[in-house]
């Protein structure tokens, strides 16, 4: 076991508004952040958790033990979003420190796995199209956007484009996809829809497709053939953190 090692999240928080103590909602007893406490126990890798309160009743300091599992920045937001969410408390986010200790094994890193299609949703915006879509790859969820003209081909790529912008969503950091050419082909009387994907790579480029029967829903064919494409390199990808609490608008239903 390693010894352990203080870390204070930075990046990433937001600076709250200066109220009493610094922070919005600080001037309570102690004892009434015990729920705040006993949520925070709960998230993923978090072993304890104390909030100590300054003489003037506000938050002095979070302190939080946790295994070496996920990243300390990710485990402040979380406890910053508790605090939000649960108890109307916005603190400023250099007064949470995260100790991790323990040794973290190699062997139980992830990879993202099958990516699955959530949902899909078409919207005209000022006489053109934008594109939400949904991809699941459990126990993460990503929503992509994209908008552009009102056309046939133009709507195609946008639903290929706002794929790729759900994909980048689900990866730990920012995969280099771009979009290439895409074609209707017709094989044993059959329609089907060829999307490329070029993938960047140190300094080669290599183009992946991906291929879908277009059938009763032709956009919906598009998102399966961007995902044909790219899938079996996704699964070597590692997953973007899971947020437990997120304060922002409500993922595609």
């Amino acid at each position: 076991m390693l010894p352990a090692v203080v870390l204070c999240s930075s990046g990433g928080g937001r600076q709250a508004p200066v109220g009493v103590g610094g922070d919005i909602g600080m001037e309570r007893p102690a004892e009434s952040f015990a729920t705040a406490e006993r949520l925070i126990c709960m998230l993923r890798d978090v072993s304890s958790c104390e909030i100590q309160l300054g003489t003037d009743g506000a938050i002095s300091a979070v302190h939080v033990t946790a295994l070496p599992g996920r990243s300390p920045k990710q485990i402040a937001r979380d406890v910053e979003a508790i605090l939000a969410a649960e108890e109307g408390v916005h603190l400023d986010h250099r007064k949470i420190s995260i100790a991790q200790y323990g040794e973290e094994d190699s062997a139980s890193v992830e990879a993202l796995g099958r990516v699955a299609v959530g949902g899909l949703s078409l919207h005209q915006v000022n006489g053109g199209y934008e594109a939400e879509v949904l991809l699941h790859a459990d126990p993460i969820q990503a929503t992509g956007r994209a908008s552009g003209p009102n056309t046939r081909y133009q709507t195609r790529r946008i639903v290929a484009l706002a794929t790729l912008d759900a994909i980048s969503r689900l990866v730990e950091g920012a995969p280099p996809f771009s979009l290439g050419e895409m074609e209707e082909k017709e094989l044993g009387g059959r329609k089907l829809l060829v999307v490329c994907v070029n993938h960047a790579e140190g300094r080669s480029e290599n183009s992946l497709f991906g291929c879908s029967e277009i059938g009763y829903d032709p956009t919906r064919a598009v998102i399966f053939a961007v995902l044909d494409a790219v899938n079996r390199l996704l699964e070597r990808l590692p997953p973007r953190e899971a947020v437990e609490y997120e304060i922002g608008p409500a993922p595609l239903a």
